[in-house]
């Protein structure tokens, strides 16, 4: 017997083919539909596509007692709104992004007596493994899929790799969540032929229609629709359905990470569409997580801050959703983005800086001298730290140099530029004052034992000798050494001996694809960066080689879309690549003044024969095969399956390990006979979708022309390689991404937090007055030991990542395979 179960909905994207303020106003006009119908009578129930932020959105520009209507019928069981804040894309974003996105969306959910136990990812392209493991954590038993996820069955167990679960319904059609029928005066045959093409994979009996799409409501009178149909339909809310196949076990399991194009496009192309929007995104995460979560914590302050934290966190997950951070949307959506990843640094900042003036006051009123600089560590791993910082003495005091201390030896330092300007000086108990200063810019390095402050002391001494000018042509460190052979970047490794010739050039190939796909023309053009020139800076604790990189390439595609220009234009690429003493890393920060259309540049490194490599997702290390047979002609409604994978922070090919920031699409390819890794860099295409793709059989969107996705401009990236050191991964994917926090300051002490060893660290979140979460994870396939470290005596709990108390824990324990857990720390003080 077949029950049908109409669940009345929109997916609303935020923002896409039209603006957030475009969109936000049909919501308005949307939702006042959904309303009326509501009282009328014609819907029984509506289904606010799973996300919180709407609310937000709309309650901002309606009256109260507008508002308080949708309220009352959320309460009513009317409408159910959450879990998620938003609908974010699963490989773009931070872990912890998604942690805070279900923490605000379950809380506004709760808040409004909503039902939301469903992982609701209708539109996401492709799914990451560990997200059972979220949903379970957080008590959210069901989720729902589309793209990527592919099943013989509708009603189906999730397997994250822990070994995590919930049951999950896959959508078996090409059209998904798509469904309209139901406004069409042909209704009752297209339902018949809905149902008939699911029968074979509903196995329950409880077949679902999702009544709704993008941007658009069902019919007014659906329910005098519903009423002339001759089978058992109702109008259900998502915890309807899921109470209507409770006492149903599904019998098929589906695995960990889901990409599979086989039913309907995963539109990999997007991991490289704008590029400056990934670099930004995890700029603003990792400031977030190093100061609305560690620097709150470190310092105590975190119960002051909690609505603060959270207006943060949902300005940068406002940048998260897929047609938004995948960079497929219109060129005005993505200017708003970058306008509200600065408005989030700059509120960051602030609180940065107020905290540390709070905790580590720098009066500037007296005769006195701020003589002490705290540095502030703030990943739990022992690792030589460096520092880049100005240290300002004034002027009426300044002797013409400085000395660096720690613990009453002198530290080796650079001296970058001394400059001396004036300064006006601001606090909000202090009046505004002007004073002239002598700044120093530094660089120096620190041993740390783990996460902490130490302090060093400022010495006032006469200038020293000045450096003499670097004669050699390469640089090296204790580990490795980079030299210049036959125009081209060598690195070697000065413990094992080994060279590795021929590193570090980029690479550029036509795109005729659009945001969505990648798609090399018929004719493609390959075309290799000339290293042009080079310059040294070398000083005591860090050295420089400059590389200056010309790259000639077709201006872009010619009218044919078939090949490139015959006209050509020549990039400058510029790299600095930094060894620091005593560091294994050699970090790379190069800019790219793109001046040409229609082209995937990447940046490439030699591996020898790769044939696996490992990259990171949220909470997970990855093992991927490298696609040898590229295939590019997809059929009409196919997507090729693309060499292209996802990284978030790194990818592992041999004894390469690269680390970056916002270069999220990497590949293994065959270059003059020998296999490199690459980063994209930059994909720049001039259009939203198209549909005359090789690598897509149809269009992913509207039509659009989008100049601004050309790239047509100036940007830097920073990426870095560790070599033959993968065991130091856990250590180095962290610490590249979050900085040391520096201040100067007076009459403080130092303070060591806590240290790790042996699991992969992800977070520090205050949660009261001396209690601090913890979270980390262990990326591995075999069970970890782990040691957790305090200075202080504390108490240890395993917390779910909705906070419940799960057991008591030591500070040595043992972390299943694949598993993330968070440990509550309570301590007498801080």
């Amino acid at each position: 017997m077949k029950q049908v179960h109409v669940l009345n909905h929109t997916h609303w994207d935020r923002e896409w083919y039209e603006s957030f303020e475009s969109f936000r106003f049909k919501l308005t006009e949307g939702l006042r539909y959904v309303v009326n119908r509501l009282e009328a009578g014609q819907f029984e129930n509506f289904f606010l596509d799973g996300q919180t932020v709407v609310l937000d959105d709309y309650k901002e520009i309606v009256s109260a007692e507008e508002y308080e209507v949708l309220v009352r019928l959320i309460r009513e069981g009317k409408i159910e709104v959450g879990p998620w804040y938003l609908l974010a894309d699963e490989f773009l974003v931070a872990g912890e992004a998604l942690i805070q996105n279900l923490k605000i969306g379950t809380k506004m959910a709760r808040e409004l007596g909503s039902k939301h136990d469903i992982g609701y990812l209708p539109d996401t392209f492709g799914h990451i493994g560990q997200m059972p493991q979220l949903l379970e954590q957080f008590g959210i038993d069901h989720a729902i899929l589309w793209r990527g996820a592919v099943s013989d069955h509708f009603e189906n167990e999730w397997l994250a790799p822990n070994g995590s679960s919930v049951k999950t319904f896959v959508l078996p059609l090409f059209e998904g969540y798509y469904q309209t029928f139901l406004k069409h005066q042909s209704f009752k045959e297209e339902l018949a032929d809905y149902l008939e093409r699911n029968d074979p994979y509903v196995k329950s009996g409880h077949y679902l229609v999702m009544n709704g799409a993008d941007h658009t409501f069902t019919a007014p009178d659906l329910k005098d629709r519903l009423d002339t149909i001759d089978l058992p339909i109702r109008q259900s809310l998502m915890s309807d359905y899921l109470e209507a196949v409770a006492d149903y076990t599904p019998t098929k399991t589906i695995h960990g990470e889901q990409r599979d194009p086989s039913k309907i496009f995963i539109l990999p192309g997007v991991l490289s569409t704008r590029t400056y929007l990934k670099r930004d995104n995890q700029l603003v995460e990792d400031e977030a997580l190093n100061t609305l979560g560690f620097l709150d914590a470190f310092l105590g302050t975190e119960s002051r801050n909690d609505a603060f934290r959270e207006y943060v966190w949902k300005l940068i997950l406002q940048n998260q959703p897929h047609d938004s951070i995948c960079g497929c949307s219109i060129d005005a959506v993505h200017d708003e983005m970058e306008t509200r990843t600065a408005r989030a640094l700059a509120a960051m900042r602030q609180f940065e800086q107020t905290q540390l003036d709070w905790h580590y006051p720098a009066p500037y009123l007296d005769e006195t001298f701020n003589n002490q600089l705290v540095v502030i560590s703030t990943v739990p791993y022992k690792r030589i730290l460096p520092i880049e910082t100005i240290i300002r003495v004034p002027k009426r005091i300044d002797v013409g140099g400085i000395n660096i201390r720690l613990n009453g030896e002198t530290l080796s330092f650079d001296l970058v530029r001394r400059k001396e300007k004036e300064l006006f000086l601001r606090h909000i108990l202090a009046e505004p004052h002007y004073e002239e200063y002598v700044e120093y810019d530094v660089v120096f390095t620190l041993p740390v034992e783990g996460a902490g402050s130490t302090v060093c002391e400022i010495e006032l001494v006469e200038p020293a000798k000045k450096q003499d000018d670097p004669t050699n042509d390469w640089i090296e460190n204790e580990l490795v050494r980079l030299e210049i052979e036959d125009d081209t970047l060598t690195i070697a490794d000065r413990v094992s001996g080994e060279r590795h010739t021929g590193q570090h050039v980029f690479l550029s190939s036509l795109d005729a694809g659009d945001t969505y796909n990648y798609s090399p023309p018929k004719t493609d053009k390959l075309t290799k960066s000339r290293l042009v020139g080079t310059r040294i800076e070398t000083g005591p604790v860090r050295q420089t080689l400059h590389l200056d990189y010309e790259l000639t390439v077709p201006t872009g595609l010619d009218p044919s879309r078939l090949t490139g220009t015959d006209e050509t234009v020549t990039l400058s690429i510029l790299t600095k690549a930094t060894l620091y003493q005593g560091d294994p890393l050699i970090r790379f920060e190069t800019t790219i003044n793109n001046t040409a259309k229609d082209h995937k540049l990447r940046v490439a490194f030699k591996t020898g024969t790769c044939d696996r490599t490992i990259a990171d997702t949220a909470f997970d290390w990855n093992e991927r095969m490298t696609l040898r047979d590229k295939q590019f002609d997809a059929k009409r409604n196919e997507e090729s399956v693309m060499a292209q994978a996802p990284t978030y922070s790194f990818v592992q090919a041999n004894d390469f390990t690269l680390i970056h920031r916002g270069l999220q699409e990497y590949e293994v390819s065959t270059y003059e006979g020998e296999d490199v890794v690459e980063l994209t860099m930059l994909r720049a295409v001039g259009w939203l979708s198209r549909r005359d793709l090789r690598t897509r059989g149809n269009g992913a969107g509207p039509g659009f022309e989008v100049p601004g996705a050309q790239c047509l401009r100036t940007d830097t990236f920073e990426y870095a390689l560790l070599l033959n050191r993968q065991e130091e991964t856990e250590t180095h994917i962290t610490s590249f991404r979050r900085r040391p926090i520096v201040h100067q300051t007076r009459a403080t002490n130092a303070r060591q937090w806590f240290s790790l060893e042996g699991a992969v660290f992800s977070s520090v979140t205050g949660v009261a007055p001396n209690v601090t979460d913890i979270r980390v994870f262990n990326p591995t396939n075999e069970s970890v030991p782990v040691r957790l470290m305090f200075e202080q005596a504390v108490q240890l709990e395993r917390v779910t990542l909705a906070g419940e108390v799960a057991e008591r824990i030591d500070s040595e324990f043992w972390m299943c395979p694949k598993e993330l857990m968070t440990i509550r720390v309570t301590s007498e003080e801080k």
